[in-house]
């Protein structure tokens, strides 16, 4: 934003004198008229008697609140038929103190330290959605209907998606960094994807799983690289941030990332420019930021093993997605999902799956999460000669995991049913020989990205590897 042309006139608050002051010295070089105030009373009186375009307040400050004051500026914009742009700074962060803030009025959640191009930024588009609103508000409070599933694959009923998803919507145009964590399977790039689609950002959803990447050509994968820059590069090419650049850019896998590039995308994030591999040339950055991890970061960050400071840069909202056995609800759904899909993809017509089978599911503990189910469903479609999923489609896993005592007689139950004999011979070895090798193949014989595929441990991929002979040609 050129708030120079603007100037926009802000209300900065803090009890820091310090920071107060620095803050209020960089917009200013921005060309932004700026007020400031040690406490919350102060800035009312300031409020009630001026004409603010935006307010930047502290959460937590001695005597009145910033949540405080931001319900008593929402209850005065009321009065005036105004709407002032409220953004809250914190360096107590989390989801929920976002969440808060927002369903109260704030446009905005940014953590301490500030990053004054940061904030520069969320003010600019806190300000301009705040004039579209103007002229189209329906389309800036418009909700989704889950009913009609515009998320392609993020299917699910429980009540702790939904919540997730609800707080996705309330800090959707935040240009503040994301962290999505979560066990392996769990979906963290699908719930980015959703992230991006609710941020109505224009450019790409980009990718990258960072620990497919070798260390060495991973600053040429994240930055680009100009032709001649080193052996090999025998023509320019834009790296993925430059490619997400107007989008979002999906940082997978991030505690993979070596600690020589921590420093490199700490750097990025902080200056909001980088540069390609050979060129002295700066790119300004403007992609929004999802990082994502299956280990706990905050262990990572004692161990020495991630930078404090990157993590506190990635990690300003975050959403925490529970395992599958933990949210039950979503197993149906998803399984009638994954049905449709392969049946699709498998050319088959299968309508359901019978309550055995649905009770084999429910009961089973999906340590693959997602990933493992999404397995099994493809299997059990490609291995039925029904209109019905049953347990004999199913692994034997899940009907040990059920606890039943008689496991296998209500394996094959109502498989009986539809006049199928409980010895019958399918060829479930041959099935999945060719699964474990078609994956293999699509993954270039990775064995810790295929075995991630088909939501099974490595260890138990070289298994069965070396039982079907599926080793590389290369």
């Amino acid at each position: 934003m050129n708030a120079t042309d603007k100037n926009k006139k802000l209300l900065l608050i803090d009890d820091e004198k310090n920071l107060l002051r620095v803050v209020s010295l960089n917009l200013a070089k921005y060309g932004f008229s700026v007020d400031t105030a040690l406490s919350a009373e102060e800035a009312l009186r300031l409020f009630n008697n001026n004409s603010y375009d935006a307010i930047i307040c502290d959460l937590r400050l001695g005597g009145m609140s910033g949540i405080e004051l931001l319900t008593k500026v929402r209850d005065a914009d009321k009065e005036r038929n105004k709407n002032t742009v409220f953004i809250v700074i914190t360096a107590f962060g989390t989801i929920k103190q976002a969440v808060e803030a927002i369903k109260l009025g704030a446009d905005d959640f940014i953590s301490k330290p500030v990053d004054i191009s940061s904030l520069v930024e969320n003010i600019d588009l806190a300000l301009r959605r705040r004039n579209y609103a103007k002229i189209n508000d329906f389309e800036l409070q418009k909700d989704f209907d889950l009913n009609e599933n515009i998320f392609e694959d993020f299917i699910f009923k429980s009540s702790a998606m939904n919540e997730i998803l609800n707080e996705v919507k309330l800090t959707s145009k935040s240009a503040s960094n994301v962290l999505i964590t979560g066990e392996t399977g769990t979906g963290k790039e699908v719930l980015a994807k959703v992230i991006h689609i609710i941020s109505e950002r224009n450019g790409e959803f980009v990718p990258i799983n960072l620990s497919a990447i070798p260390e060495g050509l991973m600053e040429s994968e994240l930055f680009g690289f100009e032709k001649g820059a080193f052996t090999g590069a025998v023509a320019s090419r834009q790296g993925k941030f430059e490619t997400a650049n107007g989008g979002t850019l999906f940082l997978d896998e991030i505690a993979d990332m070596p600690i020589s590039m921590q420093v490199k995308l700490l750097r990025v994030i902080q200056d909001k420019e980088f540069s390609r591999i050979g060129s002295n040339e700066k790119i300004k950055l403007n992609a929004k930021i999802i990082s994502a991890t299956n280990i706990p970061l905050e262990n990572a960050v004692i161990e020495r093993k991630f930078r404090e400071d990157l993590f506190y840069r990635i990690n300003v909202l975050h959403f925490k997605i529970p395992p599958l056995r933990e949210r039950k609800e979503d197993i149906i759904p998803l399984a009638n999902f994954f049905v449709k899909k392969y049946c699709v993809i498998n050319k088959k017509n299968i309508s359901n799956i019978t309550d055995s089978a649905i009770n084999l599911l429910k009961n089973y503990t999906f340590p693959g999460n997602i990933r493992e189910l999404e397995n099994i469903i493809e299997r059990a479609v490609v291995v039925s000669t029904s209109d019905s999923i049953m347990p004999v489609h199913l692994p034997k896993t899940l009907a040990e995991d059920s606890g039943d005592g008689d496991a296998e007689k209500f394996r094959y139950a109502d498989a009986a049913s539809e006049n199928y004999d409980n010895k019958i011979n399918i060829n479930l070895d041959g099935l999945e020989m060719e699964l474990i090798k078609n994956t293999l193949e699509k993954n270039n014989y990775n064995q810790t990205k295929t075995a991630a595929s088909l939501g099974i441990t490595r260890k138990r991929l070289i298994t069965k590897i070396k039982k079907y002979n599926l080793f590389s040609d290369k």
